[in-house]
């Protein structure tokens, strides 16, 4: 999977209807959150937040970096359906390559599991 400038969210509101209505699950080193999307074969968005208190600017990019190629490698589950957020921790800081790959696939794995419970207890509209 490689990720587009389509995919790319970029507008504030995205974000927050993402944190507001979707699932959510934290892992040591980072926060994925995800929302369904009326229509699941519409190409998914991501959304990466890196705050100040992660370090410099060299750093939270080369951190975005990693995540965007976590993205391309382990975000196949996501590429269509969903407006999904990665939000570092500042313990993302003092990690490796590895380690961030396997908190993001461990993390992944429990969002996964909320957001089909999400979808089989919807709200009947009979």
């Amino acid at each position: 999977m490689r990720l587009t400038r389509r995919q790319s969210m970029t507008r504030a509101y995205e974000f927050a209807k993402v944190r507001s209505d979707g699932a959510s699950s934290a892992g040591r080193l980072l926060v994925l959150s995800a929302a369904a999307l009326p229509d699941p074969a519409t190409e998914s968005r991501f959304g990466i937040i890196c705050t100040k208190k992660v370090g410099n600017a060299v750093l939270r990019n080369l951190l975005r970096r990693r995540i965007r190629e976590i993205l391309r490698q382990h975000g196949a589950p996501l590429a269509s359906g969903y407006h999904v957020v990665v939000i570092l921790r500042w313990r993302a800081a003092e990690a490796d390559y590895a380690h961030l790959d396997k908190d993001f696939r461990k993390t992944l794995l429990r969002l996964q599991t909320q957001l089909n419970a999400k979808r089989t207890l919807a709200p009947c509209t009979a």
